[in-house]
């Protein structure tokens, strides 16, 4: 095993929170591209009511997602352990706020243990939970080859009629590829 604080393992660290962060960014925006591109092509992945492979974890998160109109997973305390040349388990700490639409309480109640909130009225999720992820690179490549979300709290609370609006003339978050991020990286060269 090389010493994990190489200029190698440094470098094999930052490419894996890299990784880890363009998951948070490909959830928030719907960015299905980027969804599989944090995944091997054979990974699985358990997030308690879903478990399955990355075709299915994409139908499954586009579904439910679509009646989300906001969401946002910041993470912190990421430990990477080597266990090979090739191998990490990952163990990342994330906050998750989710809006569920009036509609989407069903999707709700399947996190909740059939907790939904008031009818009629949107719903936000906060969500403490962490990612253990084993990761292995392949071709040069560090992804995901088998994640299980750990559940360890979350409050709901629903959102209140005067809860702020943002001006529509305002850079507005999107759960699309019109998101402000996508504009950006497109004017520089980035899409």
């Amino acid at each position: 095993m090389p010493n994990d604080y190489s200029p190698e393992r440094l470098a094999d660290r930052a490419q894996i929170q890299d990784v880890m962060y363009r998951w948070c960014r490909a959830i928030d925006r719907l960015d299905i591209v980027a969804i599989r591109g944090v995944f091997h092509p054979d990974a699985i992945d358990n997030h308690g009511p879903f478990v399955g492979g990355v075709d299915a974890l994409i139908a499954w998160l586009t579904n439910r997602h679509r009646k989300i109109p906001f969401s946002m997973h910041m993470i912190s305390n990421i430990l990477i352990e080597f266990a090979a040349t090739d191998r990490a388990l990952v163990e990342t700490y994330i906050f998750a706020t989710l809006r569920y639409s009036p509609e989407g309480k069903a999707e709700l109640a399947a996190f909740t243990g059939g907790v939904a909130g008031a009818q009629g009225v949107s719903t936000d999720s906060l969500s403490w939970a962490r990612y253990i992820d084993r990761f292995e690179r392949r071709g040069g490549e560090w992804r995901i080859a088998h994640r299980t979300v750990t559940f360890d709290s979350g409050i709901m609370a629903d959102v209140a009629e005067n809860a702020p609006k943002f001006d529509p003339n305002w850079a507005v978050g999107r759960r699309d590829m019109d998101d402000p991020i996508y504009k950006e990286r497109a004017a520089m060269g980035l899409a």
